[in-house]
């Protein structure tokens, strides 16, 4: 038996229920050399950008990767 929250329901055509349209994250608005900012890890420069992922690199050999739209990254 499954629970009717958990499960996916078919969106009609018809519905009068529209839900707005998912939109993935990026990674606009870095690029490699930039500064960039967590709450975390403080300030550190950008090394890498991908699609998916931005590699930031914080000192002492400490290079982190963050997915896109990862929650407190900025770029400054």
């Amino acid at each position: 038996m499954t629970n009717p929250s958990t499960s996916r329901r078919r969106i009609l055509a018809t519905s009068p229920f529209h839900r707005p349209e998912v939109i993935p994250p990026t990674t606009n608005g870095f690029s490699v050399g930039d500064r960039a900012t967590y709450d975390r890890f403080g300030m550190g420069r950008v090394v890498e950008v991908d699609d998916s992922f931005i590699w930031v690199d914080f000192g002492h050999e400490d290079v982190r990767v963050f997915a896109a739209g990862t929650k407190g990254l900025r770029p400054l």
